[in-house]
């Protein structure tokens, strides 16, 4: 409809009947011999207008795929364009190849060249960032735009790969505002039902035990209701659970504060096998770099895996050491869950027993200290945040490491293992099916864009990045 109204000098294809009405007027549309279909007599730069906006829709999805939704809230007024040529950039900054900013979702690219001497010790991209963001602070459009160094995300023509040009650096141009919108409401509902999923985790992993279940049972008989001392039996279990992801959380923020990365309160998300699927903490403020969007990202699990291990081996330790009458009011879990972690279940057969989760019954339990279940649970919560998904911890690494274009490759390759694993029965737990239809739910969406993404990670960060893949 729309090639149709262009080619009679309209502007769209929304008042399609006066577009018909015009081609018949000039002889160019005519009724089909069987009375319901028509042919159309267009010119060739009718069809040169088809090829180019459907060349425009191709760059924009595939942009949109690449950059997070936020970075389209409003569209880049083309006066802030306009100063950002004539105030900021030039030869002492970047120096544009084109006058005119190709358009892309959200707002700018402008392709050109760095311009800014090299200083010892940085980045050139991040010497350039600091150079604009000087001139932008001076300028008219100061408090209006953001502006990034970061790799062409437009797919590259057959030409540019042959010339290995296909990810040339660009500066992205949108408006200042980046942080991203959420109801208000919704955050805390959702933590709370995260809190209510760990305490009916941890009330649940008693629901097995026969002496617990029998105590029950004498206390209503007798008229004795209460359950205190239930209450007091679960209460370390849900601190421990709550405890590994606080300090996930807490990786976090050290880096915030050390890099001044804005971000939101953590959203601690319910979980169906270990009480907590994990929490979305959300980046409010671009990071400098992508050294810094790494370091951020990795120090969460850096720290929850650490306090897991260490609750998960003082745990089994304690289950060990523990007398008959106590051990038989541990909680319990079924051996089926154990086994969705080749790490953790291989600590809990070095300690306990080779075998011990080789049982033929996947569904028979087995007792273990809170202490050991809170941190198999988040050995389990931290291996999974590190799957390289959307704005999760390891979306975020993958970005880090591989860039936006192949971290979005990447992405698919893990939500169909993902999902594989669950249909086909090699997650019996479903663990991994959870988490990832977890992720296509709250964080499918790519991360915001760091200041400079074009100056690539250390070899230091870079083999942390591998060491840690292979825990996942």
């Amino acid at each position: 409809k729309d090639m149709m109204a262009k080619s009679v000098g309209m502007k769209d294809g929304t008042n399609a009947t006066a577009a018909i009405e015009k081609l018949m007027e000039e002889n160019r549309l005519y009724e089909g011999e069987d009375g319901e279909k028509f042919s159309m007599i267009g010119s060739a730069d009718d069809f040169e207008d088809i090829f180019i906006d459907i060349d425009f829709a191709a760059i924009n999805s595939f942009v949109k795929n690449l950059l997070p939704e936020v970075t389209r809230k409003e569209p880049v007024k083309e006066e802030y364009i306009d100063a950002l040529y004539s105030e900021v950039l030039g030869k002492d900054t970047f120096n544009p190849r084109e006058r005119k900013a190709q358009a892309v979702p959200g707002g700018y690219l402008i392709r050109g060249e760095n311009k800014v001497k090299p200083k010892e010790g940085k980045d050139d991209g991040d010497v350039l960032i600091e150079a604009l963001d000087k001139k932008i602070f001076e300028s008219s459009v100061a408090g209006k735009i953001q502006v990034y160094y970061i790799l062409d995300p437009t797919p590259p023509s057959g030409e540019e790969i042959l010339n290995d040009e296909d990810e040339s650096p660009v500066l992205l141009i949108t408006n200042y505002d980046i942080s991203p919108d959420t109801k208000v409401w919704i955050k805390p509902a959702i933590t709370f039902l995260g809190l209510a999923s760990i305490a009916a985790f941890s009330l649940g992993s008693f629901s097995f035990n026969d002496e617990v279940l029998n105590r029950i049972s004498t206390g209503a008989d007798s008229g004795d209701g209460s359950l205190n001392w239930l209450y007091d039996l679960s209460l370390p279990l849900a601190l421990s659970v709550l405890a590994t992801q606080i300090l996930h959380e807490a990786g976090h923020l050290i880096i915030a504060v050390k890099d001044e990365i804005e971000i939101g309160f953590p959203t601690f998300v319910p979980g169906f096998q270990f009480g907590l699927t994990g929490a979305i903490t959300p980046i409010k403020s671009s990071p400098k770099n992508i050294k810094s969007l790494f370091d951020f990202a990795i120090a969460g699990p850096l720290f929850g895996l650490a306090a897991s291990i260490i609750l998960l081996y003082s745990g089994l330790e304690m289950t060990v050491f523990m007398d008959a009458s106590a051990q038989e009011q541990l909680p319990s879990v079924p051996v089926e869950l154990l086994r969705s972690s080749a790490l953790g279940g291989g600590i809990i057969d070095f300690l306990l027993g080779d075998g011990v989760l080789n049982s033929p019954d996947s569904s028979e339990m087995i007792k273990l200290h809170p202490y050991a279940i809170a941190g198999f649970g988040g050995l389990v919560s931290n291996a999974l945040s590190l799957m390289p998904i959307g704005n999760t911890d390891g979306g975020r690494i993958s970005v880090s490491f591989f860039g936006r274009s192949f971290a979005r490759v990447i992405q698919g390759a893990a939500v169909l293992i993902l999902v594989i694993s669950g249909i086909f029965g090699f997650d019996q737990a479903n663990v991994l099916l959870c988490y990832g239809l977890f992720t296509q739910t709250w964080q499918k969406e790519a991360e915001v864009p760091c200041r400079n993404e074009v100056d690539e990670l250390d070899s230091v960060r870079g083999f942390v990045a591998i060491g840690m893949s292979l825990i996942v």
